[in-house]
């Protein structure tokens, strides 16, 4: 008899036990409807909120995705401070806030392009791979050329696909800093090599693979019209050619012609016509007074394309002093 009372008793505590801990659960947890954006390469997914559980995969960095919910209480790792944020598509699990952005699918192209800001700087900052060293590392550089690929193929506005278009050649640039010959046999060096083909290619005087200047100038010119034009030329401008000219009158004068002589061909009064001058103007210079020395590269030295270039340039003291100094050159000719 006891064990006939004790069973209905025993299941309705039961009962109670899980619905109380159905309410709690329910507690940790506030309803979202809200996109987000991954702000950070390899970003993992965990089946749940916290850093022990399964790591279900990872997300791209600019991957974007509606969240159902979030944590209701914000936990701190590392030096950030946010919720947990759950994602349903492309992976199911949860993603720590500090790895997220808001993301508002009416303003893409702005949220992809702060982000794109954000790893690899403005539309003309420059990197050399030395004094002004890459900001990411060879794999995180591959995933932001990714993106900005991606990106760009989305984006139906001139300006911000320009953008997204020169930022692909950027990082890929960035990526190929630390890859050296003896590394560009082995993994994961070689197949980011074979990927992009022609489009790099390796210069031996610095022992280093470089992006075709050609594929900045190429993009130049789809957006010669649009106002990124203008920082797309200036890395063009400033675009690796690899070799050196040894001292060659002629070959730094074509080289400068076809860099900073190009850039002030198509902006005389550009952003960045100052900077460029200087870079022309020390060429110049060098010739002037390496002309005597080297009286069989004299003919190599196109006199008259400079004066196209200098010609439509503003009256300002560096433009007259440059102007002077191909005339000097010119004297020199005769």
């Amino acid at each position: 008899m006891i064990r006939k009372f004790a069973t209905p008793l025993f299941a309705a505590f039961i009962t109670v036990l899980l619905t109380a801990g159905a309410c709690h659960a329910a507690e940790n947890y506030v309803a979202e409807n809200n996109y987000k954006i991954t702000v950070g390469t390899g970003v993992r997914v965990r089946a749940a909120p916290s850093t022990s559980a399964t790591e279900v995969g990872k997300l791209t960095l600019g991957t974007d995705f509606a969240s159902s919910q979030r944590t209701a209480e914000s936990v701190k790792i590392g030096n950030q401070s946010a919720y947990w944020y759950q994602v349903d598509a492309p992976l199911k699990g949860w993603i720590f806030g500090g790895f997220l952005r808001s993301f508002d699918p009416a303003q893409a192209d702005n949220a992809r392009l702060t982000l794109i800001r954000d790893k690899i700087g403005a539309a003309d900052k420059l990197y050399d791979g030395y004094d002004n060293k890459s900001p990411l590392s060879f794999s995180d550089a591959v995933e932001t050329s990714q993106f900005a690929h991606t990106a760009a193929a989305a984006s139906k506005d001139a300006e911000a696909r320009g953008e997204l278009e020169l930022a692909y050649w950027r990082a890929v640039q960035l990526s190929l800093f630390p890859i050296t010959s003896a590394d560009s046999a082995k993994p994961p060096y070689a197949a980011w090599l074979k990927q992009l083909g022609d489009n790099a290619f390796h210069s031996e005087p610095s022992d280093s693979y470089l992006v075709k200047p050609e594929n900045f100038w190429t993009l130049a010119d789809l957006h010669a019209k649009d106002a990124i034009g203008d920082a797309i030329a200036w890395q063009a401008a400033n675009a690796f050619v690899g070799g050196e000219c040894e001292g060659s009158i002629g070959c730094m004068s074509a080289r400068s012609l076809m860099m900073e002589g190009e850039y002030l061909k198509r902006f005389p009064h550009g952003k960045h016509a100052e900077d460029a001058l200087k870079a022309a103007a020390a060429t110049l210079d060098f010739i002037k007074q390496d002309w005597k020395n080297q009286p069989d590269e004299g003919k190599d030295v196109d006199l008259k394309a400079w004066q196209a270039i200098l010609a439509p340039l503003t009256d300002s003291a560096a433009t007259k002093a440059a102007r002077k100094t191909l005339q000097d050159i010119q004297a020199l000719n005769h």
